[in-house]
């Protein structure tokens, strides 16, 4: 378990590295919704991604991709090869994007949302709208679903590797909860910087996710 924990290390750092969902729960924290809207939110990011890798994962495994010699386990390595050039692809869309700092207008409206929809932004920002983070999941679900592990160790690693994809996201809501007094000094520079550099940010994640997926990829089937 602990192997392919390592092997998806990767990926569950760079589903971290969100600088549209840190800026969201900054949002959230410095208009003093951090302990609820934030929790909410982060609740949201967590359950898509244990709920879609996990439904991968069963679809996977039940169509035989734990067996190196199937077509299925195949198949999941030249989906992954894809991701990887799709990535790469966005690393160019992003690079052409740099310089850009202006805000998104959808995050202007955040101080006005309830719970119910700071945990539906959750869902949404996670996987369904993110061209960065459901490329990873679909190849963390191909990879989970190639392990040769027991139900219970496979339902471990969806559930830790989720936690991971949501560790930098809690940052600001954890700020936000154990000192709210600063949540403004502490929290407004870092959303500036990440606004301000998101696209070379994504751009890097984009380039290093994309070469990794194809190599993963391409030595899967060569071995």
């Amino acid at each position: 378990m602990l192997v392919v924990l390592a092997d998806l290390l990767t990926l569950g750092v760079a589903v971290a590295i969100s600088p549209l969902a840190i800026v969201t729960v900054t949002l959230m924290a410095t208009a003093g919704k951090g302990r609820t809207n934030g929790t909410a939110f982060i609740l949201g990011c967590y359950l898509f991604a244990v709920v879609f890798v996990g439904g991968l994962v069963v679809l996977g495994r039940a169509s035989g991709t734990d067996d190196p010699d199937s077509g299925p386990h195949v198949a999941v390595d030249i989906v992954e090869i894809i991701l990887g050039g799709a990535l790469l692809v966005l690393a160019v869309i992003q690079w052409r994007r740099r310089g850009r700092h202006t805000t998104p207008a959808w995050m202007t409206r955040l101080d006005g949302l309830t719970i119910g929809k700071a945990f539906l932004v959750g869902v949404l920002i996670s996987g369904p709208l993110s061209p960065k983070d459901l490329p990873l999941l679909v190849a963390a679900g191909g990879r989970i679903s190639q392990a040769p592990l027991p139900v219970a160790e496979v339902v471990a690693v969806v559930l830790v590797f989720a936690l991971i994809g949501v560790l930098a996201v809690a940052v600001p809501w954890l700020v936000s909860v154990l000192a709210p007094a600063q949540v403004e000094a502490r929290l407004t520079g870092m959303r500036v910087w990440l606004i301000a550099n998101h696209s070379v940010i994504m751009m890097v994640l984009f380039t290093i996710l994309g070469v990794k997926l194809i190599a993963s990829g391409v030595m899967d089937l060569a071995g």
